[in-house]
């Protein structure tokens, strides 16, 4: 017998018990209703609330990603103590309450407010409840640091070794950074923006202060509008709009975890 073979076999409850608990939730949503419930639930709005999210969502995790870029580095290559305490602040928006959150963006990017009024004297007629701009802004303060660790541990742990030895080469530092460490950064920016993108399709306190419904029209994210089935009373239709979420959900994971295997 291999060594470590008998700890392995003492592991494989825990991982049976964990996976029996992820999936047995998921089993019975997906078995709740009838296919046919699902299918005739598709015409309902859920559909175009799931575009828009997942849309809105791409767009949030593409900009964690491109944020992430010049911060990993910034931060990697700077030793000050006051730079390290700022950067342990990232991981802050992720334990506060999300209507929390909704409140916070509200009082700081609404048009009769600071922020908000400065804003509107650059462009006139600005609007933040509503708009897809509160739930961009809401979804990045709150998603971004899931993008952001984990190209920093990529960056720190393993490509920055790579990127000194280019240096050493004759490499400058900008030329080396984005010839040698962003390539070799590629698999962590897209686990990255994975992260990203699936915690922002989750959130809903939040956006149900700032963006109950968004532009254009009279259209809510996914989660709003399952929450907002579920307060009329409409548990079979709060159901099988759950389940064409996790279908499209799981359907849109796949083939991000396909391109992160290639890659």
């Amino acid at each position: 017998m291999k060594r470590g073979t008998s700890l392995l076999y003492l592991f494989v409850p825990f991982f049976i018990v964990y996976l029996i608990f992820i999936l047995t939730p998921i089993f019975r949503t997906l078995t709740y209703e009838s296919f046919s419930l699902i299918i005739s639930d598709a015409s309902s709005g859920i559909l175009k609330s799931i575009y828009y999210t997942y849309l809105l969502a791409l767009v949030v995790s593409v900009l964690a990603v491109g944020f992430s870029i010049p911060y990993v580095y910034f931060v990697s290559r700077t030793s000050s103590p006051v730079v390290k305490v700022a950067d342990s602040l990232v991981e802050l928006p992720i334990m506060i309450p999300h209507t929390v959150v909704g409140i916070m963006m509200l009082i700081t990017f609404e048009p009769s407010m600071p922020i908000g009024k400065l804003i509107s004297r650059i462009y006139p007629g600005y609007q933040f409840l509503d708009t897809f701009l509160a739930v961009i802004v809401t979804l990045f303060f709150l998603s971004s640091a899931y993008t952001i660790r984990t190209v920093q541990v990529s960056y720190s742990n393993d490509v920055m070794k790579y990127e000194d030895i280019g240096r050493t080469l004759g490499m400058g530092p900008l030329r080396s950074y984005f010839i040698i460490g962003i390539p070799l950064m590629g698999r962590a920016m897209l686990g990255g923006l994975i992260l990203s993108w699936a915690r922002s399709i989750s959130e809903v306190g939040s956006l149900l202060i700032v963006a109950y419904y968004i532009l254009p029209g009279i259209v809510n994210v996914a989660g709003v509008f399952i929450y907002s089935q579920f307060q009329s009373g409409n548990l079979p239709g709060t159901v099988a709009s759950s389940s064409i979420l996790i279908f499209t959900g799981l359907g849109a994971l796949l083939a991000f975890k396909v391109l992160e295997v290639k890659r």
